[in-house]
């Protein structure tokens, strides 16, 4: 019987890279034989390769991509090793902290401060960093492997065990799924998630075997086994109803000009530049960081041939206002579909954001001039930006203009707020479009088709106390800014080696905004209210309150003149309707039968059979499925 227990990380984007697996012992690291045995004595080994935002060494061979840290790192405990992806914002001050503590951190660079930490603070230590970051420390005397998240989720972590029973970890999942024991089985309640959300919610992955760490994490194996714990939450700072409006905006201000200087000053010698949309949260970033550099920002946009979705010009309005160098791309619709494998190749499962071509556009063209780029991501969670909050309010009522972005039809199964809340937020395929379309035998071994059932579920880890606008926030926070928006930001960003920091993210603003009532937060019909009157300090009114445009494609114009013709040959190839998801002959139907506004329905369905034919492992297959027979032509 075999006792050893191997793990890996990878800090690193490249893409195919298997991840590299460091075992103590005579056997090999993976093994044929199968078993569990989660209690057996372990042997730990861990190995990393971490990108850096610094700058390469004169005559490295590798400009874009070095590590700053040798890793794994030890510290004065030689038992104790640490490897790590992302960014520790305050690691100058733990550094002079540990030195009156009496533990002197041994080594340069944001990663040496880690054992140190732990060896003062144990597991408690991530509560004291700010920052991103997924990080694996091995205790080898107290023979424990400690997994950990950042309170946004801004960094990845995957995990899983061989049948074998040899545990495995990652940063990225497709450099995971190339471990040769581990059990690549698809999950059909993820690939069902997946077409309601566009996404595959954490916990799951699209393999069955694979986890996600979900943000604000702790995991620990040791010889008891595995546990999961969270040392921070959103919905732990209870509300101060007594907040005046104007001392609300005042302290607002304070805490991202803060986390902006925080993300400006903890590297100061790289190549820095931000990302900047025209909108209102990417311009207020790029106010106050241009006015705290004493050279000009570098900024980068992109633009569509389509009116009604380019920024561009407001971009550089911006740009001129705020004395930037700007820098913009145009995506085209060919770029769609030349992206999409890019995408999914780095996302190691599906997604359907075709926000992340213009994401990744977006960071390609910032990588020709700068290694870390500031971004206004997380704003919209925080501070209640999306129109459904409105139209989550107004229910049952709906102004005709909204009607689009409601599922009449799952509106009718209740009227409780995991009800409520998926008619307005599920927009991939929709509950009565998957019925229709699932072949029977795949149908029957998915839990529950019904997206409100898994935000039912969700919901319970958010504050009952709160209103439902509230809480609809504190799930998104929990679920929809990690799984579908941050991953898009840490794939796309880090595929081209660069740096994304998101000073709205930063926890000092989260926790205060999330102590605010209602009548601050969320005002009816003025989205992001608070956070336009800090931008009013800072920019033009016609900035500050122009119409918000979410960073999304033509996608619907697209679909109709340029990509459907491939689109509906990839869907209807022979591989793709034996696949054993859909019935044939309905899914057939529905593609041949496409209408506009199942634009995402459509994407969402192609980019699941892209992801088996550009970069599933050729073993990841629904095991108990039989072979479907297909009639007609297509």
């Amino acid at each position: 019987m075999r006792t050893t227990h191997a793990v890996c990380s990878r800090g690193c984007r490249r893409l195919g890279e298997a991840p590299t697996v460091r075992s103590q012992g005579a056997e090999p690291p993976c093994g044929n034989e199968p078993g569990g045995g989660s209690r057996r004595r372990r042997r730990f080994g861990t190995s990393s390769s971490r990108p850096s935002s610094r700058p390469p060494a004169p005559g490295s061979s590798s400009p874009a991509r070095h590590c700053s840290s040798h890793q794994p790192v030890s510290g004065a405990d030689p038992q104790v090793a640490v490897v790590f992806n992302g960014e520790i914002y305050n690691h100058h001050e733990i550094r002079r902290r540990m030195l009156v503590a009496g533990r002197p951190v041994h080594g340069r660079g944001d990663a040496a401060v880690l054992p140190a930490m732990y060896a003062h603070h144990g597991t408690a230590m991530f509560a004291h960093l700010d920052g991103m970051f997924a990080i694996a420390l091995l205790d080898a005397r107290n023979r424990r492997l400690v997994l950990a998240t950042d309170r946004a989720g801004k960094k990845p972590l995957f995990y899983g065990t061989t049948p074998d029973g040899v545990f495995v970890f990652a940063s990225e999942l497709s450099a995971l799924a190339q471990h040769h024991d581990l059990d690549l089985t698809i999950d059909p309640d993820a690939v069902d998630e997946y077409l309601s959300h566009r996404v595959v919610p954490a916990p799951r992955t699209v393999y069955r075997s694979v986890r996600k760490l979900p943000p604000a994490s702790i995991l620990v194996l040791d010889d008891n086994g595995i546990r999961t714990s969270t040392y921070w939450d959103v919905r732990d700072h209870g509300l101060d109803p007594v907040v005046r409006w104007d001392d609300a905006v005042d302290t607002i201000d304070r805490l991202l000009r803060a986390a902006v200087e925080r993300r400006l000053e903890s590297e100061a010698d790289v190549p820095l530049g931000a990302m900047l949309s025209g909108g209102l949260d990417s311009s207020l970033v790029v106010a106050m960081a241009a006015r705290m550099r004493p050279e000009p920002l570098d900024t980068f946009s992109i633009g569509f041939a389509e009116a009604a979705f380019d920024e561009s010009e407001h971009a550089r309005a911006v740009s001129q206002f705020c004395g930037t160098r700007h820098h913009a791309v145009a995506v085209q619709p060919d770029d769609a579909l030349a992206d999409a494998d890019a995408v999914l190749a780095h996302m190691g499962e599906p997604y359907a954001f075709p926000s992340a071509i213009a994401s990744r556009r977006m960071y390609q063209l910032a990588a020709r001039e700068v290694t870390v780029v500031l971004t206004g991501d997380g704003a919209d969670e925080i501070f209640g930006g999306y129109r459904r909050y409105d139209v989550l309010r107004a229910l049952p009522e709906v102004d005709p203009a909204d009607r689009h972005r409601v599922d009449f039809e799952a509106l009718q199964a209740g009227d409780d707020l995991a009800t409520r809340y998926a008619s307005v937020l599920v927009d991939g395929v929709r509950p009565a479009l998957k019925e229709h379309l699932y072949a029977p035998a795949f149908r029957s071994r998915v839990t529950e088709t019904d997206p409100a059932v898994h935000l039912r579920r969700r919901l319970g880890r958010t504050d009952p106390s709160r209103s439902d606008l509230e809480r609809a926030l504190q799930l998104d926070f929990r679920f929809w800014l990690p799984d579908a928006q941050l991953v898009k930001i840490d794939r796309m960003s880090m595929a081209s080696s660069v740096e994304a920091r998101s000073p709205m993210l930063d926890h000092r603003l989260v926790e205060y905004v999330s102590t605010l009532g209602p009548g601050l937060r969320l005002v009816p019909g003025n989205e992001k209210a608070l956070l336009k009157a800090v931008a009013e300090r800072y920019l033009p009114a016609s900035v500050v309150h122009r119409r918000k445009q979410e960073l999304a494609v033509p996608l619907e114009s697209w679909l109709t003149r340029l990509l459907r013709d491939r689109i509906t040959s990839a869907l209807l190839a022979e591989e793709s309707l034996g696949r054993g998801y859909f019935d044939p002959d309905r899914l057939r139907s529905f593609v041949q039968a496409f209408r506009p506004a199942d634009a995402y329905a459509l994407w969402t369905l192609y980019m699941l059979e892209r992801w088996h034919t550009s970069s599933a492992r050729p073993d990841a297959a629904l095991t108990a499925a039989q072979p479907v027979t297909t009639r007609g032509s297509v």
